[in-house]
């Protein structure tokens, strides 16, 4: 064999062994490669949330309302009725001290007079309604046959609680007032500062003669 065909032979075999290694790669078993897991992520522990539980506000025990207690009726300090007979400028009159609680009746059948009086800036005035200033009520009884009757008790509401009104016709033994204080009665502010009577009291006739009251003062 010359020298040329030699050399094509070995190319040729060359070539051969060259398309069966390339064969056998292509046509080969493949390992597929582990498949990639994509990492679960680790569960992070939520923290333990600090909840702060707050006690609930003490509730304080419902306050006690005060209670008014309503004015208290006036105490009773009962002395016997002490008639007492009293001058002034030349009239006759009668005081009477008698504690607190008694309530004064009338003497007769008649007709109720009233009026209040104060002594504002020395006089002595009806209707005058002046602030801060005792009110004294004179409570008269007029009977048919003339006489007349006029009790001058203590301030109104502090000391005498009037219970009847104007032109009210009354009998004997009827509630005139009733002394609920132990303050003087308006002739101690008006005309004598030196007397104490709670109550003074005139009665006068038919022709305006003095006649002596005492006997006719009554009380419950």
């Amino acid at each position: 064999m010359s020298e040329r065909a030699d050399v094509a032979l070995h190319a040729a075999a060359v070539t051969i062994i060259l398309a069966v290694a390339v064969y056998g790669l292509a046509t080969g078993t493949r390992v597929a490669p582990p498949p990639t897991q994509t990492p679960t992520p680790a569960l992070s522990a939520s923290p333990s949330a600090s909840v702060a539980v707050s006690s609930p506000p003490s509730v304080p025990p419902a306050a006690t309302a005060p209670i008014a207690s309503a004015s208290p009726s006036p105490s009773s300090s009962r002395r016997p009725i002490t008639p007492s007979a009293y001058a002034f400028n030349g009239h006759s009159y009668t005081g009477v001290s008698l504690g607190r609680g008694w309530t004064v009746t009338a003497p007769f059948d008649g007709t109720v007079e009233l009026h209040v009086y104060q002594l504002v800036g020395g006089e002595i005035r009806e209707f005058a309604n002046a602030s801060g200033v005792p009110a004294y009520p004179y409570v008269i009884v007029n009977a048919a046959d003339g006489r007349k009757m006029i009790y001058r008790p203590g301030a109104v509401d502090s000391d005498t609680h009037v219970l009847v009104s104007a032109d009210r016709k009354v009998r004997a033994g009827d509630d005139l007032f009733t002394v609920v204080g132990a303050g003087p009665s308006s002739w101690h502010d008006f005309y004598d500062q030196s007397i104490s009577f709670q109550i003074v009291v005139s009665l006068s006739t038919a022709a305006g003669a003095d006649a002596d009251a005492s006997a006719l003062i009554k009380a419950h």
